[in-house]
């Protein structure tokens, strides 16, 4: 077979959807950081399902699942050890995003003069896990404020355009989600670089991957030939 050919298959390849085994969960995540990715995703912190800073696929909530009404909010165990078994909870993607308290500038006494010096833009970049459609809808909000608009954001538009999505087809709903009557969700359609399906039965636990974008591309080639 020549380069090109090979090439052109293994593109084809990074397109397909491919399975990950739940036992291999773990290597999406090393792919991230392997890229200087900072992995930010849901765990359980206070009795809630929060998003912070993922290390390893044991601070994922494996196991649980939250139960929402008007005015009511609270985890439960289930009887399987999914990852993404909940509906979007009390937080959101935005404070990544879009900080609620950042340094912009400092000033600094010389002599007689004051000087203003602006803080450097920050280098790091992140990966989202766990990015479900009605999220994805919202962010696509801050994104025409913030980075398409006439009183666009530079620091925003820089840490969009290196987030790295991995979304998770939503297969648990609560009582006050309305991402079917809007037409945003529960299947992710865009804005994404991997998408995921969780799915469990007694044949065991797997994780179809889909490719959003070439970067998502790229990476799901990386696991697939791993």
């Amino acid at each position: 077979m020549s380069s090109l050919a090979g090439d052109r298959e293994s593109a084809a390849a990074a397109r397909r959807p491919a399975v990950l085994e739940r036992a291999q969960f773990s290597r999406l995540l090393a792919a991230l950081a392997a890229r200087g990715y900072r992995v930010l995703g849901p765990t359980v912190r206070e009795g809630a399902i929060a998003y912070d800073e993922i290390a390893a696929d044991s601070d994922l909530p494996a196991g649980w699942t939250d139960e929402q009404a008007p005015g009511r909010y609270r985890l439960r165990r289930r009887a399987d050890a999914a990852l993404f078994a909940y509906a979007v909870g009390p937080h959101s993607w935005k404070r990544f995003l879009h900080p609620p308290r950042e340094r912009l500038w400092r000033l600094r006494k010389n002599g007689d003069r004051i000087e203003a010096i602006a803080e450097p833009e920050s280098a790091r970049r992140d990966a989202f896990l766990g990015v479900r459609a009605c999220e994805l809808a919202a962010i696509g909000i801050l994104d025409r404020v913030l980075a398409e608009g006439e009183l666009a954001d530079a620091r925003y538009r820089a840490r969009r355009n290196e987030a790295f999505i991995v979304a998770v087809n939503c297969a648990v709903a609560a009582s006050t989600c309305f991402c079917a009557s809007l037409g945003t969700g529960p299947r992710v359609r865009s804005g994404y670089a991997l998408a995921l399906t969780e799915l469990l039965d007694e044949r065991g636990h797997v994780f179809l991957v889909e490719a959003g974008s070439e970067r998502g591309a790229e990476l799901l080639l990386s696991l697939i030939h791993i």
